[in-house]
């Protein structure tokens, strides 16, 4: 039997989070930077800086999630709008020989 794709999805078969950063990859590099660097910085400020940069990287953290979210979302439309055009859409600058007028 044959288990579909949405159906996964529906039943939470499929996680489309369950991902890892690889291990020496340029994201790998740039999260470890800040993780390093964010405490630093957070202990070098005064508590109302301190607080601010705290703000600023929870925001930063949102507009992230918000971003891949559209990211996401534009990647569904785009898949969809490719299938349509691939399987449902006829329209072509030429006609076949055996197609009537």
């Amino acid at each position: 039997m044959v288990i579909k794709f949405i159906e996964n999805l529906f039943f939470g078969n499929i996680d489309l989070q369950a991902r890892t950063v690889k291990s020496g990859s340029r994201a790998d590099e740039l999260r470890t930077f800040i993780t390093n660097h964010q405490s630093e910085i957070e202990t070098a400020l005064q508590n109302e800086q301190s607080e601010l940069f705290s703000k600023i990287m929870d925001a930063q953290g949102e507009l992230d999630t918000i971003s891949e979210l559209d990211s996401f979302i534009l990647g569904f439309r785009l898949g969809a709008a490719f299938t349509y055009d691939t399987f449902i859409n006829t329209d072509t600058p030429y006609r076949d020989l055996n197609e009537k007028l």
